[in-house]
């Protein structure tokens, strides 16, 4: 007791939150943490959650806490922070808005679980439960996420600001905290948890600067957040995360609580004295630094090239699919020149290419349906999912294939027996190019579209397709077809997912169940993006490579 009488306010709030976090079970902990808020003298209550998922099944006890305005308006460190700071501010009478304080349990299911509840309970893709909340407040404007692991002190703070679906907050909140930890509270600022030092070799700054912008889009593209404060940004409510870290051998200097608790104290005020809500500057950017950005104006442009480079070459395979029957006519007819008229043009036979890409679509959708729904069979796994997929897509290719090349066998035969050639004849010749344009065409749109939503989604896609599906086409050697149809499944999601577990040393059912739970929980749309629109485009340019050629 004696060695506790000397420890100060602070280190005793930090040796409480260990314990709490460290030994004591989930509803214990819970009450422990709603005792201490009371005791504080803020209303608190506890909220118990059950996730019932395709994968895994959770349980956990979320505490909050409400510090109410006294004036109304015309991680172990990070909760010993939160009771700090809320002892501080029940003893401030300047604040105008609410303050709320959330201890999840979990990750992010337990925040999850508590805004579904503080916004009402919404239609969701997995079994939920969650209590009713018996502590209220008015509408959120903003929210900071204290993420300060260990009981020690930090020499930089990092800033995580990607949410669900590559949703961003309001740069003027970044910019808030930004200006605060360089005047008010001198912090050593980042983005995310890497500090790169500044030369004088301005290659240098650039490459690390596309460094941070890259890692940005790599959280933006997958759609999961990059911390807790992702889900506030689904209900408009502007969020960040404050990371504290220590790296070895940085020079800066430093700093513990106190630091920590000015910065964060100064931010609330700021808030505080918004008079509506956050909407003056950019939700969409890109950023290289903490104050450095790029805007939408100068980074869209690119990728609306890379959508009409698509158009153009579909547009030309329309023209090149027309006057194909009418060149092969004519040099079937010994003719010396194969150049129609414009009023000449011969309708286009479309049953073909539209039928394989139907079919394209229904298999991605039945992979989809596969992956997501849990048929209770012994023995389910997310990796027999993935191969029943995989067999779905596979069946598929091998039929329109199989049917394509029996198609352009009997038709050929038939051609040799009446020695004459028709314009239903050559349809086998034209039928890659009408499904070419039907695949480049579909891509511009679903990459042009979806730039609007997740710009780093839909530039990652373009990247991925561009050069495969402009350059590759049937081949008369079959070897080339199948090296063309090889690279595509490559880049299929089957493969992407192969390298990606490789990449990470992680089991293809970990990445695959990770994917699963982003869906299900957080309701990000990597996963139906893939299996509806990417994946069917993909099995359609497997099967025009593979398809007959005249």
């Amino acid at each position: 007791m004696g060695i506790l009488n000397r420890l100060s306010k602070a280190q005793k709030r930090k040796l409480f939150s260990r314990f709490v976090l460290n030994w004591m079970p989930i509803l214990s902990r819970a009450q422990a943490l709603e005792h201490e808020f009371s005791q504080i003298g803020l209303k608190s209550a506890t909220q118990n959650y059950t996730l019932n998922t395709s994968t895994d099944s959770k349980h956990g006890v979320n505490t909050y806490a409400v510090f109410y305005a006294p004036r109304s308006d015309a991680n172990t460190n990070a909760i010993a922070m939160l009771l700090s700071l809320g002892k501080l501010f029940k003893r401030c009478s300047h604040f105008s808005k609410d303050i709320i304080f959330v201890v999840s349990d979990g990750q992010a299911e337990g925040l999850q679980a508590w805004l579904k509840a503080y916004h009402g309970n919404e239609e969701s893709t997995y079994d939920r439960t969650e209590e009713t909340l018996r502590v209220r407040s008015g509408a959120i404007q903003a929210a900071l996420n204290l993420d300060f692991a260990g009981t020690g002190d930090y020499n930089a703070l990092g800033i995580f600001f990607e949410g669900v679906n590559g949703q961003l907050p309001n740069l003027d909140l970044i910019n808030t905290v930004a200006d605060i930890a360089k005047d008010v509270a001198p912090v050593e600022l980042t983005l995310h948890d890497e500090l790169v030092p500044y030369t004088d070799n301005m290659t240098k700054n650039y490459i690390n600067s596309l460094k941070k912008m890259l890692y940005m889009m790599k959280y933006q593209a997958v759609g999961s957040p990059s911390g807790n404060h992702g889900l506030y940004l689904k209900y408009k409510i502007d969020a960040i995360t404050l990371y504290g870290f220590d790296k070895p051998g940085w020079p800066s200097q430093r700093y513990g609580f106190q630091r920590l608790g000015s910065l964060i104290e100064s931010t609330v005020r700021s808030l505080n004295n918004l008079l509506e809500h956050l909407h003056q500057s950019f939700f969409f950017y890109l950023l290289s630094g903490v104050r450095r950005y790029t805007s939408i104006g100068l980074y869209m442009p690119p990728v609306i090239i890379l959508g009409v480079s698509f158009i153009f070459q579909a547009l030309s395979l329309w023209g090149v699919s027309s006057d194909l029957p009418l060149e092969v006519e004519a040099i079937s007819k010994g003719e010396k020149t194969a150049v129609g008229l414009p009023y000449s043009r011969r309708d286009r036979n479309l049953k073909v290419p539209a039928t394989i890409i139907g079919m394209s679509f229904v298999a991605g959708l039945a992979s989809f349906q596969l992956l997501t729904t849990e048929f209770g069979f012994p023995g389910e796994t997310p990796m027999l999912k993935l191969v029943a997929s995989v067999g779905v897509c596979s069946m598929l290719v091998i039929s329109a294939v199989s049917s394509a090349r029996v198609r352009n066998h009997v038709l050929k035969s038939a051609d040799k027996k009446d020695n004459s050639a028709s314009s239903g004849e050559l349809t086998p010749a034209v039928d890659w190019i009408i499904l070419k344009t039907f695949i480049l065409a579909l891509s511009a749109l679903f990459v042009t579209t979806l730039s609007a939503l997740n710009f780093s989604l839909a530039v990652s896609i373009g990247v991925i397709i561009v050069f495969p599906y402009m350059v590759f086409r049937p081949s008369r050697f079959i070897g080339l077809s199948i090296v063309q149809a090889i690279i595509l499944l490559v880049i299929s999601p089957p493969g992407l997912l192969l390298m990606a577990s490789s990449f990470y040393s992680m089991d293809v059912s970990m990445v695959l169940g990770w994917a699963l739970q982003e869906y299900e929980v957080l309701g990000t749309w990597l996963l139906p993006a893939v299996c509806g629109i990417y994946w069917p485009l993909n099995l359609a340019a497997i099967v025009m490579v593979l398809m007959p050629v005249s």
